[in-house]
């Protein structure tokens, strides 16, 4: 069984840290993977392309003891090769959790002539249909999933298409963020209604969520699979409990699925209304943003003084 769960990121550089960070094999097409982050950035301000979508990405993930690591990242660059042709990719395989997988990143601007890589439906599913062709010639199995795990109404397609966002969206985004930040169900509500003024029911396992803005709760379901509590344990892996609110969840583990998720719902564009941006749930955004943007310009400074020191150490050893 393989599958590809496919998304974009306004920061290449945090892709790749979170990538290579658990990477046990890796592996770089059209770039030198152990400078992938420079090699993007570079690539990226020859063109003047470095804001917006930074970085596309392709989660690829393998049937439990199918297939050995390094077989993994060979099929990932192959992957990589037929769907970006002629973009910088890096392929990072992990075996954190009970099935091995590839995140695959794509450097957004073309080599040969600048333009952005298009992921849109079209794409998505020639992605889909390559990634079978692939596994099938190396005798793995192929499934087709039943659930998205992001499902998007028509109107929010449309909001999409139109770079808006819509308040599912913003739901998604805050979920991610605080599930990447705290370690239990009852820390996981808790901050998402003192940061983001967002309510969490549970039922069973029916897991709701109410959006500030909104007078209804809205079931996980209706937001992805991602957002359900099967799709939460499915990923973890384990049976989780979800008797009461103080249940844990170990959601440090959980794949971030900021990579799985459109960056058009994280844009906000000029029609959107000033006060809009006053709500808990927007400043939030804002705040994490900024904080990501330092970061990641601490980083590029610091690999770019690492490219220097060792060009100054081989231009001495040629001397």
């Amino acid at each position: 069984m393989a599958t590809t769960k496919l998304g974009n990121s306004k920061s290449a550089s945090k892709s790749i840290n979170y990538a290579e960070k658990r990477a046990i094999v890796k592996s770089g097409y059209n770039c030198d993977i152990d400078y992938a982050k420079s090699n993007f950035k570079q690539l990226r301000m020859a063109y003047d392309k470095d804001d917006g979508i930074q970085a596309h990405t392709v989660i690829q993930s393998f049937k439990p003891n199918e297939i050995s690591s390094e077989k993994a990242n060979e099929i990932g660059l192959e992957l990589a090769k037929e769907i970006a042709p002629e973009h910088q990719v890096a392929v990072y395989t992990h075996d954190d959790t009970d099935h091995i997988h590839n995140h695959i990143i794509i450097n957004s601007v073309n080599l040969e002539d600048g333009k952005k890589y298009q992921s849109n439906a079209q794409q998505r599913e020639f992605v889909k249909d390559k990634n079978d062709e692939i596994c099938r010639e190396r005798g793995l199995s192929v499934v087709t999933e039943k659930n998205a795990s992001l499902r998007y109404t028509l109107a929010e397609q449309h909001l999409l298409e139109k770079g808006q966002t819509s308040w599912k969206a913003e739901l998604r985004e805050a979920i991610n963020y605080v599930k990447s930040e705290t370690n239990s169900f009852e820390k996981f509500k808790n901050q998402l209604e003192a940061d983001f003024d967002i309510e969490v029911k549970l039922r069973g396992k029916t897991l709701s969520f109410k959006h500030p803005d909104r007078n209804k709760f809205v079931r996980g379901k209706k937001l992805g699979a991602d957002y359900e509590m099967e799709g939460i344990n499915r990923e973890l892996g384990r049976e989780a409990r979800t008797q009461e609110a103080g249940t844990s969840f170990d959601w440090n583990e959980f794949e971030r699925s900021n990579q799985l998720q459109s960056e058009n719902v994280r844009n906000r564009t000029s029609e959107r209304a000033d006060s809009a941006e006053n709500r808990p749930i927007s400043r939030k955004y804002r705040e994490q943003q900024q904080a990501n943007e330092r970061e990641h310009q601490s980083n590029d400074r610091s690999n770019e003084r690492k490219q220097r020191s060792v060009k100054q150490q081989d231009q001495e050893l040629e001397r």
